[in-house]
């Protein structure tokens, strides 16, 4: 279990071990085929007492005794152990973090488990891991920003502003500041994430995420709920193209690049005044 991203541990596609994390490493993906597995072990005291044991002496040492990632062997493993009490760990379907467990990670220090544990033994490490992950509360609470060019653009700057030295500018976890936490950030456009609601994204942004360096921007008052709302905008989309967001041409048509931000509590600098994004034709400038 060293590679399970999380809210607080960010995306494990490496060039190999010592080739380092790559700045567009993609969003880790489960396993094909265990999505829709049901563990057939109750989620009861005594499954979850059985996952502890196995959890103790096949998972703790990289991961330590309290889960986050911080275990002695996992010292130096690269990329580091993930943080299996991470909030986006209780989305996981049972089938999807199985499948982690038995099959591993390819590219990482994760093995296939299945070559050394039963079947019963990690379907209770399974109910083990899932019964101590932080869960984010239900939330119905619904994004009222547009989903327009212009609030897309507004979040990317805020999230750029906020969140992108940790996170990375396309939002996986690669930012440069990111690299030495311990829990690692979030790839945030991994389906993982994406499946939380707006309000429950929202909940994150507000609250922080305990035992992580993931603060409550919007509780601590550095951004507005406004602002917040805007980047949830960002994130879904790059959610849903799952590219580097200087890519898009939404991005690299000069005027959104200069778009003057939202302004943050405390902010002092002047916002620019955008260039129009009509250029006038060569033809027509020569008239």
């Amino acid at each position: 279990m060293l590679a399970l991203a999380g809210c607080a541990s960010g995306p494990t596609n490496y060039e190999g071990v010592s080739g380092g994390l790559l700045p567009w490493a993609g969003a880790l993906r489960p396993p094909e085929g265990y999505a829709r597995r049901v563990n057939p072990l109750p989620a009861n005291a005594s499954a979850i007492l059985e996952g502890r044991q196995v959890f103790a002496v096949t998972c703790a040492a990289c991961h330590g005794p309290d889960m986050r990632g911080r275990g002695l062997s996992g010292v130096n493993v690269m990329p580091h152990p993930a943080d299996l009490r991470a909030p986006h760990l209780a989305n996981l379907s049972d089938g999807e973090l199985y499948g982690y467990i038995a099959e591993g990670v390819h590219g990482t220090g994760m093995p296939a488990w299945k070559l050394v544990l039963t079947t019963e033994q990690m379907q209770a490490a399974e109910r083990y891991v899932h019964s101590q992950g932080l869960v984010v509360p239900q939330d119905a609470r619904v994004n009222p920003v547009p989903d327009s060019p212009g609030a897309i653009t507004l979040g990317r700057q805020v999230f750029t502003q906020i969140c992108s030295s940790c996170h990375g500018l396309n939002a996986r976890g690669a930012g440069p500041a990111g690299r030495s936490l311990q829990p690692r950030p979030a790839d945030l456009t991994a389906p993982e994430v994406q499946r939380y609601s707006d309000g429950q994204l929202l909940w994150i942004l507000e609250h922080g995420v305990t035992g992580t360096p993931m603060a409550g921007w919007v509780g601590q008052k550095v951004i507005t709920h406004q602002q917040a709302w805007t980047i949830l905008r960002y994130l879904r989309r790059l959610g849903k193209v799952e590219a580097n967001p200087t890519s898009l041409t939404l991005f690299n048509d000069g005027f959104y690049r200069s778009y003057p931000v939202m302004s943050t509590v405390g902010n002092t600098f002047a916002p620019a005044t955008p260039e129009s994004p009509v250029k006038p034709s060569a033809k027509g400038a020569g008239k």
